[in-house]
């Protein structure tokens, strides 16, 4: 690995992308980019995108397997570009690239680093890299603490939990676990510091009550209940007002560990939480990173920078070829969904006197260009939701045809059975499907990512214990999952494990696991008792 500047070539491209960047307005973190070669990369992967991880033999084994791989022609060596996004933000650039593809590497980190500073997830924290590193090198101490056997245990029961990481769910930590800290902050939110209100009300008159307009009974109980919430936070430092999503965020948190497997937890919570933010809005950054790659790359063609003009253009097709709608492209489908949108902009046809607009040849001719600039309006999408957001406005019937993701070669279609009335074009080696159903499957795949919908809803479960709930979808639990899943959280929370799955509670404690027949329960009542301050389940 080795730093930009040490080749003077892909230092000067460098500056001119940042020149160009700037010049069109772009706002953006430190970026520093390093040159690395095959093995590198290979390495740099199986590391989470970071430069160090702690020492494991998992990743050596993979690592080792991918090279393998490579060697034997099984998987390719080309990396185009890998980021890490942060301020500030490391970028790797592959050491066989051309200069024109060391170029658009680096145009479309751009798009990448500025999306992040900008998104309403705001995935670019302050030393992001440097505070992986220093957990790396903790991990590192507590491995020598806890020993080799325990380190691994402790590890593999760690990383199993990394699909159960939802820090930007509706039922994130800071929706669903209230703490003392919390309280307190919302209590300075709505109380001033000169009228300080009593946790408990002295008393209740009838002019009090009939003020509030709330019966003294059901002030009473609102005031116990309080009190009773106080009283738990005071005991355990926390209590969940809600079911939380985020069940790996929680343990790191109030999970009972020492300081050696807190630091395991803290290391891989770390990593592995921004694959939420990949996941939500993929669609809009590669996008976004698409769109200003090649506006950037136009520039440098124009003033010879770069030569190669033709082997980009060969490039940036194939990267943006489409796919049917279930293994979308997201480079493809954010790239021409930007652009489409920024010529809806352009003519003023995001507006409610558009959309009320009742002549078609109107609209088809409509030209009512508003005050903000498109990329002002750009921005402030960027700026205010995310994938799912994104496609429930723009993507239209008409679009998801113009965009082919409808399209299947003759061969899928018969793989996937598609009955032949679904079928509204077709040539000789492809079909295409009605248009208007795929919109809403698309946007199906953000309730649950393909992942089983999985919430923590008590933390004292009869014996103390940790109770888990399956919010069923229609798919049911793999069997061969639950058993390790809950052995492997009760190693972690040192206390009896419970988990609901339909009409099932299955238990692990003291190394023995148990499935129990229970009255299903729905995920609407859980939540509906838990914001009443009741137990969210009985047996």
């Amino acid at each position: 690995m080795r730093a930009v500047q040490t080749d003077p070539e892909i230092y000067e491209l460098e500056q001119r992308v940042v020149h160009h960047a700037k010049a069109f307005g772009r706002t953006l973190p430190e970026m520093r980019f390093f040159i690395l070669d095959s093995l590198e990369f290979m390495s740099l992967l199986e590391k989470y995108v970071y430069p160090v991880s702690p020492l494991n033999i998992w990743e050596g084994k993979r690592m080792v397997t991918r090279k393998h791989r490579v060697e034997t022609g099984q998987e390719a060596s080309i990396y185009y570009e890998v980021v890490q996004t942060g301020n500030p933000s490391y970028a790797y650039l592959n050491s066989t690239n051309s200069p024109m593809m060391q170029a658009s590497v680096m145009a479309h980190v751009v798009g990448h680093c500025e999306f992040s500073e900008l998104n309403v997830l705001k995935d670019s924290n302050p030393d992001r890299t440097e505070w992986v590193i220093y957990l790396s090198r903790k991990v590192d101490r507590a491995r020598q603490q806890m020993g080799e056997i325990n380190y691994s245990q402790f590890w593999n029961a760690c990383e199993s939990f990394v699909p159960l990481i939802a820090p930007h769910s509706q039922f994130n930590l800071a929706r669903t676990v209230e703490t003392e800290t919390a309280r307190q902050q919302e209590t300075d939110t709505y109380v001033s510091e000169d009228k300080p209100v009593p946790r408990l009300t002295p008393s209740f008159g009838t002019i009090d009550s009939l003020m509030r307009n709330v019966s003294p009974e059901r002030t009473w109980q609102r005031e116990m209940q309080a009190k009773q919430r106080q009283e738990t936070i005071s005991r355990t430092g926390f209590k969940l007002k809600a079911p939380c999503q985020d069940i790996m965020g929680f343990l790191c948190r109030h999970a009972p560990a020492s300081q050696s497997e807190r630091a395991v937890l803290d290391y891989i919570y770390s990593v592995h939480s921004t694959h939420d933010f990949v996941i939500r809005t993929q669609i809009m950054n590669e996008g976004w990173a698409m769109y200003w790659e090649k506006k950037i790359m136009t520039e440098l063609f124009k003033e010879q920078s770069v030569k190669g003009i033709i082997d980009y253009a060969r490039v940036f097709s194939g990267v943006c070829y489409p796919r049917p709608y279930y293994m979308r492209n997201p480079y493809h489908l954010g790239f021409y969904l930007w652009t489409h949108i920024e010529e809806l902009y352009c003519d003023g046809k995001v507006s409610l006197d558009f959309h009320e607009e009742t002549s078609q040849d109107v609209k088809d001719h409509w030209k009512r260009p508003t005050t903000k600039t498109p990329m002002q309006q750009m921005e402030h999408l960027v700026k205010t939701v995310t994938d799912y957001e994104f496609l429930r406005r723009f993507l239209t019937p008409e679009l998801v045809h113009e965009f082919h993701l409808n399209r299947f070669s003759k061969r899928q279609a018969q793989q996937l059975r598609i009955p032949p009335d679904s079928i509204v074009q077709e040539d000789r080696y492809n079909v295409w499907i009605d248009p208007e159903p795929i919109k809403n499957e698309m946007l199906n795949f953000f309730t649950h990512f393909h992942r089983p919908r999985i919430y923590l809803i008590d933390t004292d479960f009869q014996d103390g214990g940790l109770l888990l709930y399956h919010r069923d979808d229609g798919r049911r639990l793999r069997k061969d999952w639950i058993k390790p899943t809950l052995k492997n959280l009760n190693l972690i929370w040192k206390a009896p494990v419970y988990l609901i799955s339909r009409n099932w509670l299955y238990s692990f404690s003291a190394n023995l696991f148990k499935e129990t027949v229970v009255t299903a329960v729905r995920f609407e009542s859980i939540l509906e008792r838990m914001r009443n301050s009741e137990k969210p389940f009985r047996i």
